[in-house]
């Protein structure tokens, strides 16, 4: 029995052998190097031609946005008109109650009436020669006082409506009726209903190029495929905290009319003249840091990668980064899997994605 396990065990292990040697056999020669072939996606590097696009986040917004409030004080009568209607200039949008202004405007027209024939009088003598120079005088100087008084009463009666300054629509009603109001106090917000404006945040670097813009306009995702254009309205002169200018640009319908409503955030693009014709254009993912640098791989003949050092001002609203020195247009670059690659290394270059293959899967 002891004999028999003795043999089994000695065959096994022969077998063992026989393996390992078929093994080194088939495989890697003895002192041959593995060389790692990594796949990636590429993508040619595009001239950009004499322009370059850049875009912003905007918000679309009224031509005009203001809240009424009245001139002078009192409790609201009436509210005439909600929220979401639509008024036409000089509209009576809100009245306070009038009875004290009424009142006041009463007893002044009677003080009035009484002083100006008074100094009718007055100035009749003094045309004869029958009055002396100071009766002339306070007779004149008295009637202008109440002149001015009973005017400006008149004008506090009719403060007491308030009226629409421009076609729109009543955006918000901030007091009802009933409730007292100081003057100045807001009541009433009125937008227009006038074409809207676009209002962006330029930066400093763009700011400075804004003459050599050659054409504007906006995206507004809830109207998919229609395209804006911009007519730039002004431009601020200072920058803010962030070094933002505010440019308000006036809003044009597309081609089928559509207008989109205030309120809506957009995306404007810019159109710029380049100063470098050189420049090209490739994915974002194509670009990665090195020793503080920006780099991309180089595809050669091969195919393998070379490491290239490469400077970038821009990325577009595509994704895709504006480089200025250090590639030139139809070169190979490596767009997808540069973080896992060395000089020099051999790549296998992957098809691009197709309408009835994607994913690449078949």
């Amino acid at each position: 029995m002891r004999q028999a396990v003795t043999t089994i065990a000695a065959t096994l292990a022969m077998g063992s052998l026989l393996l390992t040697a078929t093994g080194c056999a088939s495989g890697t020669k003895s002192g041959e190097k593995h060389v790692t072939v990594q796949n990636v996606r590429t993508a040619t590097a595009e001239c950009t031609g004499n322009t370059r696009t850049v875009s912003y986040p905007g918000r679309i917004l009224p031509a005009q946005d203001v809240n009424l409030s009245f001139r002078v004080a009192g409790p609201v009568a009436a509210v005439h008109f909600r929220e979401g209607k639509h008024v036409s200039k000089g509209d009576t949008l809100a009245e306070i109650e009038e009875r004290d202004y009424l009142l006041q405007l009463e007893a002044t027209t009677a003080k009035y009436e009484q002083v100006k024939a008074e100094a009718g009088r007055v100035i009749e003598l003094s045309d004869r020669g029958s009055a002396t120079q100071n009766d002339y005088d306070k007779a004149r100087y008295g009637l202008e006082q109440i002149t001015s008084l009973y005017h400006a009463h008149k004008n506090a009666l009719a403060d007491t409506k308030m009226t629409a300054p421009f076609d729109g629509y009543v955006q918000q009603v901030l007091f009802e009726a009933g409730e007292t109001v100081g003057a100045g106090m807001p009541v009433i917000s009125l937008i227009s209903d006038g074409a809207p404006i676009v209002k962006a945040d330029i930066p400093a670097a763009d700011f400075v190029n804004m003459d050599r813009a050659v054409r504007s306009w906006c995206t507004v995702d809830v109207y998919p495929g229609r395209i804006f254009e911009l007519n730039l309205i002004d431009i601020t002169k200072k920058a803010n905290l962030n070094q933002l200018f505010t440019a308000r640009y006036a809003l044009q319908p597309s081609s089928d009319g559509t207008m989109p409503n205030p309120g809506i955030s957009t995306e404007i693009c810019i159109e710029y003249v380049s100063d470098n014709d050189e420049a090209v254009l490739v994915p974002a993912s194509a670009l990665f840091e090195k020793n503080g640098e920006s780099c991309v791989w180089v595809v050669e003949d091969g195919p393998s990668v070379t490491l290239r050092t490469v400077v970038a001002d821009d990325i577009d609203r595509d994704g895709r980064a504006r480089i200025i020195s250090g590639l030139e247009a139809g070169e190979k670059v490596v767009s997808a899997g540069v973080h896992t690659l060395k000089q020099g290394q051999k790549v296998k270059i992957m098809p691009d994605e197709s309408s009835t293959n994607v994913g690449n899967l078949l």
